[in-house]
């Protein structure tokens, strides 16, 4: 497991392909071998639920109705263990410590075209009074721009909702092909979630970043890598635990 300093009172963590979702060994990992345990079914979207004792009291059936569909989770309820999975995409934690809340996205280049990371600072905002400035963020291991080739029509996604794209935009020559003239856009997905905390107002110096690279480090999941077909590979979780 991966942990990330982001205050006394939250313990961060990312699985590696040794533990990816498997609760018991999460919870053990956190020596909380009794917490409520939750990730959502995750589809790309920007649908953020927020996880209070009202959620913690319904029957199991619903919980997992209501983590339908969702992309990213917030609490500030302590002893429950929240997450999002991947497998290349960026997940994305945020911790207000005055407030005592935090949040966990999955943002794969569809959630933050629709600006998933900034949706959930504002529902932080909303919800729970939390000022965006006060916040400590970890970007965690997800795919690097020198491996995330992408076509045309992803860049024009972004570019159409109003991103700048030019400087996290480069050209490398296309896998598939042996001409080297043949060049396809890579996209820094990281950065482009590290400027939307920014643009809501987190300080450059409390969001770290962290280098690995999904599709080249065999520690971790990746879709591009592993997946073929049907055939899915597995998912790490990224998320934390409020004490």
């Amino acid at each position: 497991m991966l942990y990330y300093d982001l205050g006394k009172d939250i313990t961060a963590y990312t699985t590696d392909r040794t533990i990816g979702r498997d609760g018991a060994k999460i919870r053990e990992a956190l020596d909380m071998p009794h917490a409520p345990f939750f990730y959502p079914h995750q589809i790309h979207t920007d649908k953020i639920l927020c996880v209070d004792e009202a959620f913690l009291s319904e029957a199991s059936d619903r919980q997992k109705e209501r983590m339908e569909g969702v992309d990213a989770v917030i609490t500030n309820v302590p002893g429950v263990i929240l997450g999002i999975s991947t497998a290349d995409c960026i997940p994305v934690l945020v911790y207000d410590p005055a407030h005592h809340v935090a949040a966990a996205i999955h943002a794969g280049w569809k959630g933050t075209v629709l600006r998933i990371v900034e949706k959930a600072l504002c529902l932080m905002q909303q919800h729970y009074g939390t000022l965006p400035h006060q916040c400590a963020c970890v970007i965690g291991p997800g795919i690097s721009q020198e491996s995330f080739e992408v076509g045309q029509e992803v860049v024009d996604k972004f570019k159409n909702a109003g991103f700048e794209m030019d400087d996290v935009t480069t050209w490398m020559p296309d896998r598939k092909l042996t001409a080297p003239t043949a060049l396809k856009p890579h996209i820094d997905l990281k950065e482009i979630n590290r400027r939307q905390l920014i643009k809501q107002g987190v300080e450059e110096q409390k969001i770290a970043i962290s280098s690995v690279d999904t599709y080249t480090d065999l520690q971790y999941f990746s879709a591009r890598r592993e997946q073929q077909g049907t055939v899915k590979c597995g998912r790490i979780l990224t998320g934390f635990l409020l004490k």
